[in-house]
């Protein structure tokens, strides 16, 4: 069925959900999968996301780089989350990794807010190797401190205090430049 949903697309559609597929699909599978806790409903889920956003391809393909993968993470997680109340499912909310929610605590929202990634880039280049792998484990792999603890040789504690500092000088040198 999605080839004949792909084949209504434009050539320049096509690319836009090809390029979204190979650079997102597995943090969506990922996002959904912690979830939903079963690789099948993930699976069905993530599926399903690309059709409603194949659906409202002229809406999305025209949002600002950076809130395009936003948006498309917050639809994943709105239909794992429909998933389980269809399902009827109890999920613990213990298992998630809660983060702050005061989005001026949250480097990403500070980014898809202004949408200035280049810049962001650029701060994030001035940085030592060590902040840097920091950032990298924690946002991009989206791994916990726990973990990040043990590939650093650090206590988790000491690794969430070096994140905390570090989005806290992001923060501080991002809003310098404005």
């Amino acid at each position: 069925m999605i080839i004949f949903i792909f084949a209504v697309l434009n050539e320049e559609q096509s690319e836009f959900v090809e390029k979204l597929f190979q650079e997102h699909h597995a943090q969506f599978q990922q996002i959904s999968l912690k979830i939903l806790n079963s690789e099948a409903d993930a699976e069905d889920v993530v599926s399903s996301v690309y059709i409603k956003i194949i659906d409202n391809i002229e809406k999305i393909s025209e949002l600002p780089c950076p809130q395009i993968a936003a948006f498309c993470v917050t639809m994943v997680k709105n239909t794992s989350i429909d998933m389980i109340r269809r399902s009827k499912k109890l999920v613990s909310t213990d298992d998630w990794e809660m983060e702050s929610t005061d989005p001026e605590d949250d480097v990403e929202s500070i980014c898809i807010r202004n949408a200035d990634v280049q810049k962001l880039a650029k701060l994030v280049k001035g940085l030592s190797d060590e902040d840097k792998r920091l950032l990298q484990l924690r946002y991009e792999q989206e791994l916990g401190f726990s973990e990040i603890s043990g590939l650093l040789g650090i206590s988790e504690e000491n690794a969430k205090k070096r994140a905390q500092r570090l989005v806290k000088k992001l923060k501080a040198k991002y809003g310098e430049d404005e």
